[in-house]
């Protein structure tokens, strides 16, 4: 009865959230859907205001032009020869103050029938004082905006937007003529008002919207979506939106006078009415699904008053019965009174019984989550395929796979996508082995597979591969697409191993190696596996004493700044020579350092040795404005106190830290994120740069990147490898760049090698470069010569 009242529950839950996800279904695509296009043509029509607003003015400089350009006075002043006296009457009388104040104008330029300079004044309306000479506009409207005529004048007069000495201008220019318009003309007047900020906002007040004008620069390019918008009798321009649902943005191409594109005007505001919406979806939403538990509570406590009790209440007179233990046991069933009834309970709970002893077989031998056979039930079958391989001398091999950044998903996305990620898994799996095969979920992120009748390796590689291929596959988990990828490591009876413990702990011992060698890969059990945990050992137990016997040394390798030309910074690097092994690569042992937990030793003794030799540099030389940039270990960021720990550090040695750089790799910063972001914020309290080490190498999530406190982010030498033979990686690099620096984070490519990479990075103004191009690392007394030659 309890299984009966379980499942008429399930269904009216299933019911009542099934029209709860269908009406959220219908808000969602059809009400926001229509708000959101409302916010977009509302957006669309203040942007037509905007640039009603913004092409208004060109009418207003134009009147006041044409009314000075075809005036008798302005073409007898300008017929005048020699230069005209600064109390010229004609001067006085309407090139005054206010005429500038009221026609906001900033620039007058009266040009003779020779195109040369008859008269020029620059003047702020605003601040009411003079500028400089108009030498810039002087020399645009005699250049590249220059009429087609063959005398100034000679040409139609026109009005538009120009871009002079890197400033936009509203720039009208008119043959001056009589006041019939007659010619031939005399000359050329320009008038041009600045487009700065307070204009601007002039122009944006009379039109009650908030816009910006921004000038473009060479490397702008129209975004695949861009359409067009026209307002009057002008040529369209190009126009496109942008909205991340809270907000929404407009932006319209300007054109100058030449036709080509100039500036940007942009217009921007919260999405206040879809916002509206989306709190009236959700709080209907709320009201009915609160309806709805109400619904669900109401209807069972009605089912557990008609039939639940009743029920119960039969099945507690039969529990002497029950008692008995024999679940084979059935009343016959006779009639329809309360006697049958009574005999159908009876019928009902032995046959309970009887399955709940298989559920509990099969719990014992499957998990839970998945449905596949668990670790007990893959011991057993191995113990058993081991027997039968004996008799018949069949090979077999055991595959041990782990879920590379399974952690990552559980901590980010939470432990229900989690889960989801583990069926999901189980049923790829369950995929891959069409061909034969027995599937296992040992525990955790681990699954094994027991793969018989092995007659060539490459059946294994070719069953791994695939494993490999699908599980790097995207999943799609609660709407967010996860990339995972997988370690898998393989033993293969009897070659490795005749017994249970030993083969799974072989393909353990490989499946380990592939962690340790960067993940997504599959290996075979080897001896040279072990030789390499061997050294592992070795290395580790002579880099506990690597500090005590002075093994370890600072590298620096300088930053060049690309602007100021200069070194602007040192990126400090570990190097260890061990009597024993030699030189050790940083690639081998920092990661045994990190795992061993020498990392946090090894890490206080590079801050120390930097400061150090920080206070040894700024002794030597006058002076010395470098930044020196410091590697911390993810393991050794997340130790207790780490922030308190590094500052103690400073304060004893009495160096300053707003004169070091913190660098983590972008990877671990968003696999750690909030604990990473806290930490953060510490460190930049206490003065340090804080950089994001290895951009592009790994999640490259501008999500997470944006929201953390960074001032620095140092591009991967992946990334610049190839920037010089491949357009993809340009456009990759560029858009960084351009990312970063609208972030106000300074940008540092790493690796650069050839001049190639050099000229590429400087067209994308990159801020700083490193590597073998400018120098390699070296110890600190060769530094001392380099920076002194720098």
């Amino acid at each position: 009865m309890m299984q009966l009242r379980r499942k008429i529950m399930i269904y009216v839950g299933l019911i009542t959230f099934a029209l709860l996800a269908l009406l959220y279904l219908i808000s969602e695509k059809a009400l926001l859907h229509h708000y959101e296009a409302l916010e977009l043509r509302d957006s669309e029509e203040e942007t037509e205001r905007a640039l009603l607003s913004f092409y208004d003015e060109f009418h207003s400089l134009d009147a006041v032009s044409i009314g000075y350009a075809s005036w008798d006075e302005t073409y007898r002043f300008v017929k005048r020869q020699g230069a005209p006296a600064a109390d010229d009457p004609y001067l006085k009388s309407n090139f005054t103050d206010s005429l500038y104040e009221a026609a906001r104008l900033n620039y007058t330029v009266l040009l003779n029938g020779d195109n040369e300079v008859y008269y020029a004044r620059g003047y702020d309306y605003e601040g009411k004082r003079e500028l400089a000479y108009p030498q810039t506009l002087i020399d645009a409207m005699r250049g590249e905006y220059a009429d087609d005529g063959g005398r100034p004048g000679d040409s139609a007069g026109r009005t538009g937007l120009a871009v002079i000495g890197g400033l936009p201008m509203m720039v009208a220019s008119y043959p001056i003529l009589t006041s019939g318009d007659r010619g031939p003309a005399e000359g050329r007047l320009v008038f041009a008002r600045l487009l700065d900020e307070g204009y601007i906002h002039y122009i944006a007040g009379k039109a009650d919207i908030p816009i910006d004008i921004d000038v473009l620069d060479d490397s702008f390019a129209l975004p695949g979506e861009a359409g067009t918008i026209a307002v009057q009798n002008r040529e369209p321009m190009p126009y496109w939106t942008a909205n991340d649902k809270r907000s929404i943005a407009s932006y319209a191409v300007l054109p100058d006078i030449r036709g080509e594109y100039a500036a940007l005007l942009t217009l921007e505001k919260p999405m206040a009415l879809y916002k509206q919406a989306k709190k009236s979806v959700e709080f209907y939403m709320l009201f009915f699904g609160l309806t709805g538990i109400g619904f669900f509570v109401i209807a069972r406590l009605v089912l557990q008053w008609t039939i639940f009790g009743r029920l119960n209440r039969v099945i507690r007179g039969m529990r002497e019965i029950e008692t008995e233990k024999d679940f084979s046991i059935r009343i016959p069933e006779s009639g329809k009174d309360e006697i049958a009834q009574l005999e159908r309970s009876f019928n009902l709970m032995t046959a309970s019984l009887q399955h709940a002893q298989k559920r509990i077989r099969y719990q014992t031998y499957h998990d839970t989550l998945t449905g596949l056979s668990n670790r007990l039930a893959f011991y057993e079958r191995l113990e058993e395929t081991i027997a039968l391989s004996g008799k018949t001398r069949a090979r077999f091999a055991v595959i041990l796979i782990d879920i590379d950044s399974f952690k990552w998903v559980n901590d980010t996305l939470g432990h229900q996508s989690g889960d989801l990620l583990l069926l999901k898994t189980s049923k790829r799996l369950k995929r891959c082995l069409k061909g034969g095969g027995s599937l296992f979920r040992l525990g955790g992120d681990e699954f094994c597979i027991i793969s018989p009748k092995v007659q060539d390796k490459k059946q294994i590689d070719s069953l791994a591969q695939r494993i490999k291929d699908e599980l790097s596959e995207p999943f799609e988990i609660e709407g967010n697409p996860v990339i995972v990828t997988a370690s898998i490591g393989i033993s293969l009876y009897p070659e490795h191993g005749t017994e249970s413990e030993a083969l799974l702990h072989y393909s353990d011992v490989a499946m380990l190696d592939v962690k340790e060698r960067g993940r997504n890969q599959y290996r075979w059990y080897s001896q040279a596996i072990e030789a390499n945990r061997t050294r592992r050992a070795l290395i580790e137990h002579l880099l506990r004493n690597a500090i005590d016997k002075e093994e370890l040394q600072l590298y620096f390798q300088p930053k060049w700044d690309l602007s100021a030309e200069r070194i602007s910074g040192m990126e400090t690097l570990l190097r260890w020579k061990n009597d024993r092994l030699g030189q050790v690569s940083p690639a081998e042992f920092i990661p045994i350092a990190e795992s061993s937990g020498l990392i946090n030793e090894i890490g206080e003794w590079i801050m120390h040795a930097a400061c150090r030799q920080f206070k040894a540099w700024r002794e030597q030389l006058d002076e010395l404005s470098v930044v020196i940039a410091i590697n911390i270990s993810g393991a050794q960021l997340l130790q207790p106190n780490f922030a308190e720990r590094i500052g103690c550090i400073f304060a004893e040695e009495r160096v300053d830290p707003s004169r070091f750089e913190l660098e983590v790799t972008e990877s671990f910063a968003i696999e750690n994120f909030d604990e990473v972001n806290a930490i953060f914020v510490e460190l930049r309290n206490m003065g340090f740069t804080i950089s994001i080490d290895d951009f592009g190498a790994g999640y490259s999530s501008l999500k997470y990147v944006s929201r953390l406190p960074i001032q620095c982010m140092k591009i991967d030498k992946t990334l610049i490898d190839h920037i010089s033979d491949d357009e993809r990686s340009r456009v990759i690099v560029s858009s960084l760049i351009d990312m970063a620096h609208r972030l106000k984070l300074v940008v540092v490519a790493e690796g650069v090698e050839l001049p190639e990479q050099l000229e590429l990075l400087k067209s994308y103004h990159c801020d700083q470069i490193q590597g073998f191009l400018f120098c390699k690392p070296m110890p600190a007394d060769q530094i001392s010569g380099f920076m002194q030659a720098n």
